[in-house]
């Protein structure tokens, strides 16, 4: 039996659908979850690489014949990985800007957790949005979509074509952004508007009884209050967060479309 036959080509193909599939698995949401150990990562990339790879349409005329010239096309497939990851990776962090939101108005910016995923310490709203967050992102499928993205921009951008960064790629990106503190405002502000009420009430009562420790009284209010404002408003949270993941989607084929030559 004869073993197969593997040009240049298509191992230099093979090699940039890999790069491009584990920039993405690296870095987008629950596929890049430090909870999940390296090897498993590695492993699926590797399984979806072969996969993915001999669907691929290769032109060996665009492949470089240099080290130079494949270094430019793995740097162009590692920035559009990275891309694809962190526009849909803006709908997560999402979480934790809105439970920064909440815990300020909660007063518990002192309570944190350390977070695995940035390393660094989170308020423990955030930390409770973001776990709910990533609940309602597995329920609508939002990983699934991170994936079909990704195989649709083979079609539009094969490996072996260099990536034409427009002006109008930035201008995607600059929306996402915009788009995460949009739904962050919007699921923080229940909370607020009644915490900011609350907190005009009493200072009102600050002034009308001065004998009164307001803010023994108030902190633990303003805590209670604030759960349970969240917990009202929780029904509320998988119509945004699914509006979100599919802006995304749209946002994602919009720029795919860009990379294309």
């Amino acid at each position: 039996m004869n073993a197969p036959i593997i040009n240049a080509d298509e191992f230099a193909a093979f090699i940039l659908v890999l790069l491009r599939l584990s920039m993405v698995i690296a870095f987008a949401p629950v596929l890049g979850s430090a909870n999940i150990v390296t090897e498993a990562k590695v492993a699926l990339a590797l399984t979806l690489t072969f996969v993915i790879a001999p669907l691929v349409s290769v032109d060996a005329s665009k492949m470089p014949m240099t080290w130079l010239g494949f270094a430019w096309l793995a740097i162009s497939e590692l920035l559009m990985g990275l891309s694809l990851a962190f526009m849909v990776r803006l709908v997560m962090e999402t979480a934790n800007l809105a439970g920064e939101y909440l815990s300020f108005q909660m007063s518990m910016t002192m309570v944190n957790l350390m977070d695995p995923q940035s390393g660094g310490q989170v308020p423990v709203v955030s930390r409770l949005v973001y776990i709910i967050f990533i609940l309602i992102f597995l329920h609508a499928n939002g990983h699934l979509v991170v994936i079909k993205a990704l195989v649709d921009s083979f079609g539009v951008a094969p490996p072996g074509v260099m990536v034409l960064w427009r002006p109008e790629t930035f201008s995607e990106v600059l929306w996402g952004v915009g788009r995460m503190y949009v739904l962050a405002v919007k699921i923080a502000a229940p909370v607020v508007g009644i915490l900011f009420c609350a907190k005009v009430s009493f200072g009102i009562v600050a002034k009308a009884v001065p004998q009164m420790q307001v803010l023994f009284v108030g902190m633990p209010l303003f805590i209670l209050l604030g759960l349970a404002v969240m917990g009202f408003s929780m029904d509320f949270w998988p119509r945004l967060i699914g509006q979100s993941i599919f802006e995304a989607q749209q946002a994602l084929k919009r720029l795919i479309a860009l990379f294309g030559p």
